[in-house]
């Protein structure tokens, strides 16, 4: 007799085994036991994108199951299910008509058989990558191969139904990853070499000034009363004849383009001839006489689609003219700091009021997002919290296209996860971002996932409580007096050996630890050039108290260069950043002599004081041995004050027989040389005797960053204190031809004194 315990169980069981058989009931079978249930059937005149869509589903479930499927132009019979990929097909046996966007698409089982069906673009591509991601369980987490699961059974629910339209019609990441072409099919994404005949600042592409301007100079801008080729005069009436003549040839070469750009260069020195003025002033500026100029062009091709930068200068709304219905405006976020997100950063309101006052006159808005530091690209830069809020955001307030502006080819911090993230939320504005985080990290790092989970956070809940700026023009040294401070660089460094622990073992993920210590490496060896003999410095002090350059330091730039080579970083910086150059830069900088200063060790007095946002090495920046480069943001003090005085305390009477000084001219930063300088020494701080004086020209012009030594002869005198003063026009120089929003600087860096 059946005891009351077996009964319970083996009734257990049978239950078990009739919800089973009901389930598999409710499944319509790809593959079983790694034996294929299911062909595929595609038309017998495939278009290229049929015929793709059904090579990719083959190959991939036979990585998955080893079970290859037939790709047949009608069903064989033999099979209980068909996976029908196409249009017709849908149409004929769903019986409805496709009506898709572009990129659209639909997979739908009916009467236990499979229908794959997309819009006029490569929606039916982007519906069988998300089966093989979504149902199959695939991942595509960067340019290299796919990771796959090992499964003896596929199958698709009896109902099922995915439905997909993109609510973005423009979409890309611009990181490494994009080289890939399957990665940009598998996550749905865009190049604007694909999609734009003519792309970004393009005016100079349509009137090359090496052509017309030497017998046309009026076909260009007139800023400060004279031509120049900085931009075009967008009111002569023979710059628009040949422009329009230029997409007219320019269509013809290319007629699957889909957009063209017709954009002033990246730049100032916009036209300010009476014509232009006259509009401009009428438009609220020069946003006018550009998009007047755009849209009698694009009226020209009414079939085809124009894109123009809302930028700088032009990155008002007009307050007459409305772009045509064919002109799509490029807004730009590159005012905005990275810290907090779009929707509540303060810097971002300027871009808040711009995207508004645009969607008011346009519908057809797409915004050139920026999310990586260009300056520094493999730099900690945590910002990964913002990635798919600001999407969201963009998308929610009415922008139809995004283009995230990464490192482009070149490595830069969190590249793959940066990627993916952005990806996943182009394509689906509102998902759940931590959702695919997990997914991400715990996919792409393995076992090393839980401390680079603790990376991440440790990075942001540093930015969030020292209150740092996040600027994509700032650098490791800015950062070293807040979330890259010398107390968190030991417990990123930490974290990260944890994590290299973790996956000791394998070779694959320990590459992409390794990857991310790399840009911790960057950041410590940037800051060093700021701590000077500091323990995290390059430099050591010997027995005498002079310094001499750490003997293994080279070694050790070398050794980071290697890896960064290996890594796939093709430079650290937008400009000049190569990794020649950047060994280069080390170089120089190893090699200089650092000879004792009679300052060396003094604290200085200011009045007044340096700016706030620029400390640099605050009080001892000056005479700590360090000199800056032509970057303003490393080893310099600012100052907009009109004169400056600096006064050294001598420990004991001491004769100085010479003085030189450092300032650097950078136009683009809106830094300037003084006007003089005066050198006077005293006894009791008091009184004090004029020992020399020297004239700067304020009337150099250079094309680039300059840094600018000034040296001369001092008559000695003893004195137990000497005072540098400093004369600032507060005026910017003739010959600079850029927009005065702001206040001229002056920055200044060693100052040495030698008997």
């Amino acid at each position: 007799m059946m005891t009351n315990a077996n009964y319970k169980l083996n009734l257990f069981v049978l239950v078990g085994l009739l919800f089973i058989s009901s389930c598999m009931a409710q499944q319509v079978d790809i593959v079983r036991d790694k034996k294929a249930e299911t062909e595929i059937v595609i038309s017998s005149h495939p278009s290229n994108l049929e015929r793709k869509a059904a090579l990719v589903l083959q190959d991939y479930i036979k990585r998955i199951t080893g079970a290859q499927l037939a790709i047949l132009s009608s069903p064989s019979g033999t099979k209980k299910h068909v996976v029908f990929i196409g249009n017709n097909f849908y149409q004929q046996q769903i019986g409805k008509k496709v009506e898709l966007g572009s990129e659209g698409f639909e997979i739908i089982v009916r009467d236990e058989q499979v229908y794959l069906t997309g819009g006029s673009g490569k929606g039916l591509l982007y519906g069988v990558y998300e089966l093989i991601e979504k149902q199959f369980g695939a991942r595509k987490y960067d340019q290299g191969p796919a990771w796959v699961p090992k499964r003896a059974n596929i199958s698709l629910p009896q109902d099922f139904n995915l439905r997909y339209e993109p609510p973005l019609r423009y979409r890309e990441s611009y990181y490494p990853a994009s080289a890939d072409s399957e990665y940009l099919d598998w996550h749905h994404l865009h190049r604007f070499e694909d999609l734009w005949g003519l792309w970004g600042h393009s005016f100079f592409k349509i009137i090359p000034p090496e052509d017309y301007f030497g017998a046309h100079p009026e076909y260009f801008a007139l800023t400060n009363g004279k031509r120049s080729a900085t931009q075009l005069c967008l009111t002569n009436p023979e710059v628009q004849k040949i422009a329009i003549n230029y997409f007219r040839q320019a269509i013809a070469d290319n007629p699957d383009a889909v957009y063209w750009s017709i954009a002033p260069m990246d730049g100032k020195g916009y036209c300010t001839c009476d014509r232009c003025t006259k509009v401009d002033q009428e438009e609220g500026g020069p946003q006018g006489t550009l998009i007047q100029f755009v849209n009698r062009i694009a009226t020209q091709f009414p079939e085809q689609n124009f894109t123009t930068l809302a930028y700088g200068y032009t990155a008002e709304a007009p307050k007459i003219t409305r772009p045509s219905a064919n002109v799509h405006v490029l807004l730009s976020t590159i005012d905005a700091t990275r810290e907090k997100g779009l929707a509540v950063n303060p810097s971002a309101a300027p871009f808040r009021r711009q995207l508004k006052d645009w969607s008011k006159i346009s519908s057809h808005i797409f915004v050139w997002d920026y999310t990586t530091q260009f300056t520094a690209y493999l730099n900690p830069f945590p910002m990964y919290d913002h990635y798919q809020s600001n999407i969201a955001y963009m998308y929610q307030n009415g922008v139809k296209g995004i283009f995230e502006h990464g490192p482009g080819s070149t490595l830069a911090d969190m590249s793959a996860y940066a990627s993916y993230m952005q990806a996943k939320s182009l394509w689906n504005p509102e998902l759940d971002r931590a959702e695919v985080e997990e997914d991400f990290l715990d996919g792409y790092y393995g076992a090393a996932s839980k401390d680079i989970k603790k990376y991440l956070k440790e990075l942001i809940d540093a930015r969030k409580t020292s209150r740092s700026t996040l600027d994509i023009y700032g650098n490791p040294i800015l950062s070293r007096h807040g979330y890259l401070s010398f107390e968190k660089m030991r417990v990123f460094k930490e974290l990260l050996n944890n994590a290299q622990k973790a996956v000791a073992g394998d070779p694959k993920f320990l590459s992409r630890v390794k990857l991310i210590a790399l840009g911790l490496e960057y950041a410590a060896l940037e800051q060093a050039k700021a701590y000077g003999d500091h323990p995290l410095g390059f430099l050591d002090r010997k027995a005498d108290g002079q310094w001499m350059v750490n003997p293994r330091w080279m070694k050790r730039i070398d050794a980071f260069l290697d890896h960064a080579l290996r890594g796939g970083a093709l430079e650290v910086a937008e400009t000049a950043g190569s990794l020649e150059q950047y060994r280069q830069q080390w170089l120089t900088l190893l090699n200089k002599p650092y000879l004792p200063s009679l300052l060396q060790g003094i604290h200085p007095q200011f009045k007044p004081s340096f700016l706030d946002d620029f400390p640099a090495n605050g009080k001892t920046t000056l005479n700590d041995g360090l000199s800056g480069t032509t970057d303003y943001s490393y080893n310099w003090l600012l100052f907009d004050s009109k004169d400056v005085e600096i006064t050294f305390p001598f420990p004991n009477e001491a004769m100085a027989s010479q003085i030189q000084l450092n300032f650097l001219l950078d136009p683009a930063h809106y830094l300037f040389l003084p006007g003089n300088i005066q050198v006077e020494s005293s006894n009791d701080n008091v009184s004090y005797v004029n020992i020399g004086r020297y004239n700067i020209n304020t009337g150099l012009i250079p094309e680039g960053p300059v840094c600018y030594p000034v040296s001369f002869e001092l008559r000695q005198q003893q004195g137990r204190f000497l005072k540098v003063k400093i004369f600032f026009s507060q005026e910017f120089p003739y010959w600079f031809d850029g927009s005065r929003h702001r206040k001229p600087l002056f920055a200044i860096d060693e100052i040495d004194v030698r008997k």
